[in-house]
């Protein structure tokens, strides 16, 4: 009875022995990780935009300098600098007093030269007049000669008669002498008409080189009438050339020159700019000769990297720079009322779009060389966890990856809490966005 009793007590304190023994070395049961509250975002397609990024000072298509056409002292500066003028408007007003001396001169040598012309047409009209008179004294003297001529005929066969009379014996020597007398004096008389008739006719002559020499006289004064008349005319003009006026449509710039300066023909008094289209000029390495192309578009790039305004390639040079190895392209840009003459701006050429995805620069990790993302996977009982995926990139367009190959559009990836993160850890989502192309 006290061994039955022995034993029973004895296999209760090794089977307390063994519980406690086993209650002491049992571990205890592991906790599942607590899931990580993340922002989630959804890949969308986008458009990947091949570029290069080029600096350089936008220089206005309109940018002229306002000079004066005269010299003189500025009476009046009609503008202010940095009005936006029409074409036409009148800038500034000069005091044209060289050209009122000018003009006044011409003037004068007007007046010599008609004057000179009157001279000439009254010597004309004179030189008319002598040839008309001597042309009428050739013929009187004509008329005379005839009748002249008749008298020396007659006297011929008077003389001759007499002379065959006296053979005869039928009249005296004294007859022959009174007829011979008679020839002599007719003979005279036909002989000095004759110079008459000579004397006139080079009166005739003499009044038609008159003539002549008057009308040279006319065209030559004519002809200087009308270069005075000209020079008068430019010279009234340039009265006119005291306001300078706005050759375009533009802004105002400074004036380097006041009031009362005095200024001469072609000095620069200011500037006018139109600042409504804009060119630039870039030097693009010649490794991308084969992609350029007119039309191209280039952006603007925004202080914050954001796209801005787009203009297009409208100029490739047709030769290379030999000391930087680059083509002088140059870009247009349509103004949206931001830019401004001698800008310095950053801009991009646009080589190349296609489809594709992006990925926010802050939702990529590295490990060594390698680039991953955590996407958001459903795990067991529908929970969510991180998968840590490599991924590869191409170029960041803006604030993010361009995508090569690893993700594509439709997944889920986290976007915040990156560092607190591994590969298959839970993660609960906080809240969904989706990517802004």
């Amino acid at each position: 009875m006290l061994g039955k009793k022995l034993y029973t007590t004895l296999l209760s304190a090794t089977l307390l022995t063994s519980l406690l023994t086993m209650g002491c070395s049992r571990e205890p049961e592991a906790t599942a990780p607590q899931a990580i509250p993340v922002k989630l975002e959804t890949l969308e397609s986008s458009t990947l935009i091949t570029s290069s990024e080029f600096v350089g000072s936008l220089r206005a298509t309109q940018r002229v300098s306002l000079a004066p056409r005269i010299s003189g002292r500025i009476l009046q500066i009609l503008v202010p600098s940095g009005t936006e003028v029409a074409l036409g408007t009148p800038i500034l007003l000069l005091e044209p007093t060289q050209q009122e001396e000018q003009v006044n001169a011409r003037r004068a040598t007007v007046q010599s030269a008609r004057a000179d012309l009157t001279a000439a047409q009254s010597q004309l009209s004179s030189a008319e007049a002598q040839k008309a008179q001597a042309e009428a004294n050739l013929e009187r003297a004509k008329a005379d000669l005839a009748n002249v001529q008749s008298i020396l005929e007659l006297a011929q066969i008077n003389f001759k008669r007499a002379q065959f009379l006296v053979e005869e014996g039928v009249v005296s020597q004294a007859e022959l002498d009174v007829r011979t007398n008679d020839l002599q004096t007719s003979q005279a008389s036909f002989n000095a008409q004759e110079k008459a008739i000579i004397a006139e006719e080079q009166a005739v002559r003499a009044a038609e080189q008159g003539i002549m020499q008057a009308k040279a006289n006319i065209e030559r004064t004519q002809a200087q009438i009308a270069v005075a008349e000209g020079e008068l005319g430019v010279v009234t003009v340039s009265l006119d050339d005291n306001q300078v006026l706005a050759p375009i449509n533009g802004v105002v710039g400074d004036f380097p020159v006041k009031v009362g300066d005095f200024v001469n023909i072609g000095q620069e008094l200011t500037t006018l700019t139109n600042n409504q289209e804009f060119d630039l000029r870039i030097f693009v390495p010649v490794e991308r000769r084969a992609e350029l192309a007119l039309g191209l578009p280039v952006e603007i790039v925004e202080g914050d990297g954001s796209e801005g305004l787009t203009g297009k390639i409208t100029f490739i040079s047709p030769t290379v720079d030999q000391g930087t190895q680059s083509i002088l392209t140059e870009v247009t840009f349509d103004n949206n009322g931001n830019l401004r003459d001698d800008q310095f701006v950053t801009v991009r050429i646009i080589w190349d779009q296609q489809a594709g995805v992006l990925i926010p620069t802050t939702a990529v990790s590295t490990l060594g060389s390698q680039k991953f993302v955590y996407v958001a996977e459903t795990g067991e009982n529908a929970d969510l966890v991180a998968r840590q995926t490599p991924i590869q990139v191409g170029a960041i367009q803006g604030q993010a990856y361009q995508v090569i190959s690893g993700v594509e559009a439709g997944d889920r990836i986290a976007v915040s809490r990156i560092l607190d993160l591994s590969d298959g850890r839970p993660i609960a989502e906080e809240t969904t966005t989706s990517q802004t192309n």
